[in-house]
């Protein structure tokens, strides 16, 4: 896939993808309008060690690479945590997502691009997502694939990098509704991906 002339190809990441996912997380923490993990916690490699070790398994982390086989690096990524809900019981057809997009190629199509490669690659029926309140956009895009905004809570996330407690919007919408209106989107940005 390319994106302005840009060559981006999106894999199912593994372990072996955990420094390229932390140079991104790091490059992320620098980014002021970035509304991620870094924002409220500090991650470090060791964390990033472990929690890569369920990637496949209850865990899905699609990255996305800009450049050639010399020069890669991580310009964007999706998530899927599936079951996580209602304590011991775990509600596997419920997945929880997350993701991050370079500022660069920020409303150039490619959350789009990683949503759909995610949506193609999962088989749960419900997803749910936590915005901040200040994240517009991240709003915005969850909406346009049809997700429904179910709360807000306040003081709900505290967030190391302001010294304050947050507000974080609730989401949930049904895998099969985001299919559909992502293809839309891929149309609007004129983006042909490879599965």
């Amino acid at each position: 896939m390319e994106i302005n002339g840009i060559k981006i190809q999106l894999v199912n990441s593994t372990e072996k993808n955990v420094n390229d996912y932390l140079e991104f997380v790091n490059s992320l923490s620098k980014d002021e309008d970035n509304y991620t993990l870094v924002r409220y916690s500090e991650v470090n490699k060791n964390q990033i060690i472990e929690w890569s070790k369920s990637w496949g398994k209850q865990t899905m982390m699609i990255l996305a690479y800009q450049g050639d086989k010399d020069t890669l690096k991580v310009v964007g990524n999706i998530q899927l945590n599936k079951g996580r809900y209602f304590g011991s019981e775990r509600q596997f057809h419920v997945g929880e997502i997350a993701y991050a997009v370079d500022k660069y190629f920020r409303g150039k199509g490619l959350i789009y691009a990683l949503f759909s490669y995610l949506l193609r690659s999962t088989d749960v029926k419900i997803l749910t997502a936590w915005v901040d309140e200040r994240n517009i956009k991240s709003q915005k895009i969850l909406e346009n694939l049809g997700f429904e905004r179910l709360c807000k809570i306040n003081e709900f996330m505290y967030s190391l990098k302001e010294k304050t407690f947050v507000n974080l919007i609730f989401y949930s919408g049904r895998t099969e509704v985001a299919r559909e209106r992502v293809e839309k989107y891929l149309e609007k940005f004129n983006l042909k991906i490879k599965y």
